[in-house]
């Protein structure tokens, strides 16, 4: 691996009273979590390492970005097994026990009736990726109904610029962070949109400030291509899993170099899933220098 002579394992200490402003925790709204359970025990292993907020962020990508297949078999699928799926299947008996039910029988119980709400919901055929605002709300109120941890949670949206978020931006109808004008927005990793410049100039004349996420990722990015953005005074957004090797030995050299140059301003997991948690709280390792900077980054995502 690349790790330094001079290293300093960093480990989850980093997310001690920390707030993560990049995930995908929002269950069954894009390729992220897609189960409550999952969700609920990624913030419970978060809670513990000391985290103290986090921005749900799902994909906004419009109707250009959004995957119609998944979405409408995943809806069939589970109106067709939650129609079965009836409330008589929890025994009567554990019932009577003074009206307490296991967590077990009650986690099931949250996730159908997640999924059914989901199912019945005036939203329901908005494709994957190409959920409104309204929807992406819908869910977030949904979830909150079954969240009992201690994490403050908040929701926002990761955006992908093109034609459709431009429309979003003239509409001022935008999921941003609470301070009601930073917003995040991605590109794909391989060729610019060809209204980028537009866009983000777009934003900035509306009033928002951009924060682009993890631009470590865009392979199409230059050095000159990062002055220039950041010189426009458009924030960076780093994915800190990069930082263990994650994404491969390019994106964590480009992560490194953006990090010693001080190009960015805020850091997040962009977590998807549980194991990715399991595997890369372990490898976190930085020299004293770098770990200064990271937790300074997140001192700045505590500001939004």
């Amino acid at each position: 691996m690349f790790w330094f002579s001079k290293k300093k394992t960093t480990g989850t200490k980093f997310l001690d009273n920390a707030t993560d402003i990049h995930c995908h925790l929002l269950p069954g709204v894009d390729d992220g979590m897609e189960v409550l359970s999952d969700s609920f025990e990624l913030l419970a292993q978060e809670e513990m390492a000391g985290l103290k907020r986090v921005y749900f962020t799902p994909h906004s990508m419009g109707l250009e970005g959004a995957v119609v297949d998944r979405e409408s078999s995943r809806h069939h699928h589970h109106h067709h097994h939650h129609s079965e799926d009836s409330e008589a299947e929890i025994p009567e008996a554990e019932e009577a026990e003074g009206g307490v039910v296991s967590s077990a029988v009650l986690v099931k119980r949250h996730e159908r009736l997640y999924q059914a709400s989901a199912a019945a919901s005036p939203f329901k055929d908005e494709p994957d990726g190409g959920y409104s605002n309204a929807h992406l709300k819908e869910r977030f109120e949904e979830y909150k109904k079954y969240y009992t941890g201690e994490v403050e949670i908040r929701l926002a949206a990761e955006y992908m610029m093109n034609k459709e978020f431009l429309a979003k931006v003239h509409e001022k109808d935008l999921l941003t962070y609470s301070d009601g004008v930073h917003v995040l927005v991605e590109t794909s990793y391989f060729a610019p949109p060809v209204e980028m410049t537009e866009i983000l100039y777009t934003l900035a004349l509306s009033g928002y400030k951009p924060i682009i996420a993890h631009p470590e990722r865009y392979q199409y990015m230059s050095r000159q291509d990062y002055r220039t953005l950041h010189g426009k005074g458009y924030e960076f957004q780093l994915n800190f899993l990069a930082l263990t090797g994650y994404y491969g030995e390019e994106v964590y050299q480009r992560a490194i170099d953006l990090l010693d140059s001080g190009m960015y301003s805020f850091t997040g997991s962009d977590l998807h899933r549980i194991s990715t948690y399991y595997h890369c709280m372990k490898h976190l390792k930085l020299n004293g220098k770098r770990t200064d900077k990271l937790l300074k980054l997140f001192e700045n995502n505590s500001t939004l």
